[in-house]
């Protein structure tokens, strides 16, 4: 199955969480967010997985509707059309299309049943059972259609095609409100789709497009790892209406289920209010409609506030779209289905190198909060381009001229505040503590401990002058001292990995938080030796030997054992460690060139 949504690029929060939502049960799935909006105003080839836009589908008439229709009408107008297109993509394929304002809770088994058994169109009503007394009662869905059309899904046959085609012709027009003369937005025409696809299935599995408009024939459940609904599985919850500004509201269209009576669906709520923000919501949410649509009313009501949100100031700094991966395969299949992206990722980086001379160039720092620029130079270089320019190791340079901080690091502190939003109160040990890192991170976090190694002399928790020593396979800390562990290209240099993971889930508190970076090959599964120790305790060179800066030692630097391979997950949780996924990313705004960098996480549960 191909999914696909709709939205414009302030709802690109919903899009990528809708999307990480099917990746937890569909984690090979193709996922196409579909822009109805202009491009631009985001870093878009940073996103992992493709956007189309408008002007791809062939719309005879778009340019009429970009005048007809305001934002809502617009982006349900735009529907058939992207059908034909994945129809004309993925040839026989069944496509899926979902509302951006829905999550996936477990997989859709029932809607593969009926595709597995010649369904060609599968629909979702909007109730099943008569709603005489209900708030939204069955006279009143008789308005809006008997299907929710936040779900459609069909199958690429003659048959859908010719129906698609009718209902992209209609929806040029037709795509509005007008109850006196039976229209609402794209859903009373899908009343028809029964009538004119012969195989057409309704779904009656309670699970799937649970909303507003049948809770009141929905009894919403949680098991101790799953939601339910009636007793059965959730599939997918439909937050249409919801307000994910204010915590208190569940929807705007309705006053009778609210988060403070029913306590399972604030529960819900803010557990999707939470990615959605994690998710860029504060930065997406202000960037505006990029045409001025006033639609049948003649007025646009979202337009005038995203303009006051800008104007206020009231945005998050840029975000970071991030890939979570626990499998290679996984992670390579969703760069197979984002080639596009992918490749142009390359172009990028290779348009912005100059010669081979050092040079700057500019970007968002996510240390300084500003635009800043950034210095390049040729140091660790080993590739160049066909025409002899040397490419840049990236990921240690893109150095902010402002506060120093490198490419890898600045990444990393991104991803942290992203991800895990840490208090300035947490207990942090960070394995550096002679580093201008470390002063910073001790602005940030008052309490933070930091160590270097000096010395296989000394033991753990020893201080000379003033610099605490530790040995990462033998730290000197108690059990669960701390909250979150930050590690920077140290793991590398240790000689018995597995005992450095042991050490560092010993030392964090439950719930506690690992997030590292190392040399990471995203191609190997397995890591790569470069030395050992042996058992008299002598190195053992397997490669030429490669050494790295150590800010203790800058002569000698620190004597590189291994690149970490995608088995550094296994690693991880054979230690005891829970969540373990390696985080990518790349940015051509924040200027995190290097595609893709990573981050590794992990959690402690116990």
């Amino acid at each position: 199955m191909i999914f696909f949504t709709i939205c414009s690029r302030n709802f690109l929060a919903y899009s990528h969480t809708l999307w990480a939502s099917l990746k937890k049960f569909y984690p090979d799935c193709h996922f196409y967010s579909v822009l109805c909006d202009e491009r631009g105003g985001f870093d878009e080839p940073a996103l992992p997985y493709p956007v189309i836009g408008m002007a791809e589908l062939g719309i005879s008439r778009l340019e009429e509707m970009k005048l007809r229709y305001n934002i809502t009408e617009m982006n349900t107008a735009i529907k058939p059309f992207v059908f034909h297109y994945l129809f004309d993509r993925h040839t026989d394929a069944v496509i899926v299309y979902l509302d951006p304002d829905i999550i996936i809770a477990s997989r859709l088994e029932e809607l593969n049943s009926l595709f597995d058994d010649g369904a060609d169109c599968v629909l979702t009503p909007h109730i099943l059972a008569p709603a005489e007394h209900a708030e939204m009662s069955d006279l009143k869905i008789l308005k809006y259609g008997v299907y929710n059309l936040g779900f459609c899904a069909l199958r690429d046959t003659q048959e859908a095609r010719r129906v698609v085609s009718w209902w992209g012709r209609r929806l040029e027009e037709y795509c509005i409100i007008d109850f006196q003369n039976g229209l609402f937005f794209d859903q009373r025409w899908a009343d028809y789709l029964p009538a004119f696809i012969k195989n057409t299935r309704i779904l009656h599995h309670p699970g799937y497009n649970v909303a507003y408009w049948n809770l009141s024939q929905r009894r919403l459940g949680r098991t101790s790892d799953q939601w339910t609904v009636n007793g059965l599985p959730l599939r997918f919850f439909h937050f249409s209406g919801n307000r994910i500004e204010d915590e208190k509201i569940f929807t705007r269209h309705s006053n009778q289920f609210t988060v403070e009576n029913t306590s399972l669906l604030g529960e819900l709520l803010d557990s999707y209010r939470r990615e959605i923000f994690r998710n860029g919501h504060r930065f997406y949410s202000v960037i505006p409609y990029a045409y001025n649509w006033g639609g049948s009313t003649g007025k646009n009501e979202h337009t005038p506030e995203t303009l006051r949100r800008m104007a206020s100031g009231n945005a998050d700094p840029p975000h970071l779209p991030v890939l979570r991966s626990r499998l290679i395969d996984e992670f390579l299949q969703d760069r197979r289905h984002n080639a596009a992206a992918v490749e142009q990722r390359k172009l990028i980086e290779l348009d912005a190198i100059p010669g081979n001379e050092p040079f700057v160039t500019e970007g968002f720092c996510h240390v300084c909060g500003k635009r800043h620029p950034m210095q390049v130079s040729q140091m660790y270089s080993s590739k160049a381009t066909p025409d002899g320019r040397i490419i840049p190791n990236w990921r240690e340079h893109l150095n902010c001229l402002n506060c120093g901080t490198v490419n890898r690091i600045r990444g990393a502190l991104k991803v942290l505040d992203q991800e895990f939003r840490p208090a300035p109160g947490a207990r942090v040990y960070v394995t550096e503590q002679v580093t201008s890192l470390f002063a910073l991170l001790k602005t940030r976090f008052p309490s933070i401990v930091g160590s270097e190694y000096l010395s296989s002399k000394l033991v753990s928790g020893i201080i000379t002058d003033g610099v605490r020593h530790e040995d990462i396979q033998a730290l000197s800390f108690a059990d669960k001292s701390f909250d979150l562990i930050l590690s920077f290209d140290v793991l590398e240099h240790v000689p018995f990995r597995q005992r450095s993971f042991e050490e560092l889930f010993r030392t964090l508190a439950p719930g506690g938080r690992l997030l590292f970076t190392v040399p990471f090959s995203f191609t190997n599964r397995d890591e790569v030796a470069r030395a050992i120790l042996d058992e008299r305790g002598e190195v053992q060179h397997l490669m030429e030997p490669e050494y790295h800066g150590n800010p203790v030692d800058m002569e000698g630097g620190s004597l590189c054992f291994r690149y970490f391979g995608w088995s550094v997950i296994d690693h991880l949780k054979e230690a005891g460690f829970v969540e373990v996924e390696v985080l990518s990313y790349w940015s051509q705004y924040l200027m995190h060139f290097g595609d893709p960098q990573f981050v590794i996480t992990g959690r402690r549960l116990a």
